[in-house]
């Protein structure tokens, strides 16, 4: 009797009906066995599936988180970290670029000068657009107003759809 192939190329080609690998799986009990016993175990596998969760599982889940609002100490430590972590990036960074601390306060009067600055032009800027260009200007931003609140409704509008898989 000829040696026995290894298992995985006897399995291929069976699956692939090769008359070699066919008639050896006929005439020998010990990998007629092994081919049926790894037949067996690939249709328990396949068998085998994750449970589809229960159809409610999402209203059930929001209605706990509903009835447990997060502590407000929670949320205050946590803006108050982010704070705290956001202005000392802020004064690092501005130590970093200039290299002295002394100069935070002078830097940061004449950015507030800065801005008070292009906030006065930009207002300058805005009233000569009104002044010239009054409808043009109250039609778009009109515009811009219907559009954002339509896509903003549009999205609010969209339901959750619950997809179902049928056996």
């Amino acid at each position: 009797m000829n040696a026995c192939p290894e298992l995985e190329t006897l399995l291929i080609g069976a699956a692939e009906h090769d008359a070699d690998a066919l008639a050896h799986l006929r005439n020998c009990p010990d990998c007629a066995a092994s081919a049926e016993q790894h037949r067996q175990l690939e249709k328990d596998l396949f068998r085998l599936a994750d449970p589809l969760p229960p159809v409610d599982f999402v209203q059930s889940v929001m209605a706990r988180v509903a009835l447990e609002p997060a502590p407000a100490r929670v949320e205050l430590r946590t803006g108050f970290t982010i704070l705290a972590v956001t202005l000392m990036g802020a004064v690092l960074a501005f130590v970093a670029t200039h290299g002295n601390l002394g100069l935070l306060g002078t830097r940061a009067a004449s950015s507030v000068v800065a801005w008070r600055n292009l906030f006065f032009a930009a207002s300058e800027a805005l009233a000569a657009i009104w002044s010239t260009a009054a409808l043009p200007t109250a039609v778009a931003m009109a515009g811009l107003v219907v559009v954002s609140t339509l896509g903003v409704r549009r999205l609010a509008s969209h339901r959750v759809v619950e997809a179902q898989v049928r056996p």
